[in-house]
């Protein structure tokens, strides 16, 4: 009983659906002593929900049964900078498909943010979180689940994303890591309108390279793809390899965290 209720609430966080994996976790402690795995799954799903005190409760716990926990310490030191008086109970309820995370050269790009949000708002974020592109004249907001912002896409790469989606394309976003300093997500095309097609998001650097679009460097290498129908086609029959290692360490320690 207590391994099928222990799959039931790590499928229930890798699928979002976090009341139910809160109320699995709680009976899982019904029957069974702390331990620092089903504390840590307990933690972040109250931290889901908003209820970020029992969260850091939680977390505590798992601490005081593991003082050598890098999830537990990792997450308290997060949530000790969100005001609790700010909080407003909800969170993220969508499955978030795996396949965000695989990096793909022209239909991916992973960016770091500007304009970030204040530390409490983005304290809330953590690697694995699927955020939202919204679109406010010529600027490219990124928000939460809870609809704030947390920071914008760079001007220059803005700029050719908004270009896309007002032709009719589709995109993505998640974070893959973040820092007291800086958020990084990755975009992905999830429709190409057909009035877009032969134009490619995120052109590569290189041959093997996939776009690391630090806003330092987007401006270098933003191009209009309006007119570029002559564009080199031999490019296509370039074998490239696309670097996976940062997107998958995101998308392994958002697993790691549910699964524990």
């Amino acid at each position: 009983m207590v391994r099928q209720v222990t799959q039931q609430a790590i499928q229930s966080a890798l699928e979002s659906r976090w009341n139910d994996a809160l109320q699995l976790n709680r009976d899982l402690l019904k029957v069974v002593q702390p331990n620092p795995e089903t504390m840590n799954r307990l933690g972040k799903a109250y931290s889901e929900l908003g209820r970020y005190a029992e969260a850091r409760k939680a977390y505590g716990e798992s601490l005081q049964l593991d003082p050598e926990n890098i999830i537990a310490r990792k997450n308290l030191d997060r949530l000790s900078m969100i005001n609790d008086d700010a909080v407003v109970e909800g969170g993220p309820t969508g499955k978030i498909d795996p396949r965000l995370f695989i990096e793909e050269v022209g239909k991916t790009g992973v960016t770091l943010l500007v304009n970030l949000a204040p530390v409490p708002i983005r304290a809330r974020l953590t690697a694995g979180d699927q955020v939202y592109l919204k679109i406010d004249g010529h600027t490219l907001f990124v928000r939460d689940a809870r609809g704030e912002t947390i920071g914008q896409i760079d001007a220059a790469l803005a700029n050719r994303i908004i270009k896309f989606m007002q032709g009719g394309n589709l995109y993505a976003a998640a974070v893959t890591d973040l820092s007291d300093r800086e958020v990084r997500v990755i975009i992905r095309e999830t429709f190409q309108h057909p009035s877009q097609i032969g134009k490619v998001s995120f052109p590569p650097l290189g041959p093997g390279s996939l776009p690391r679009l630090d806003p330092r460097v987007a401006a270098l290498r933003d191009r209009d793809e309006e007119g570029d129908d002559d564009e080199d086609e031999d490019e296509d029959d370039t074998e490239e390899e696309a670097d996976e290692e940062e997107a998958d360490a995101a998308a392994e320690e958002n697993e790691r965290e549910t699964g524990e």
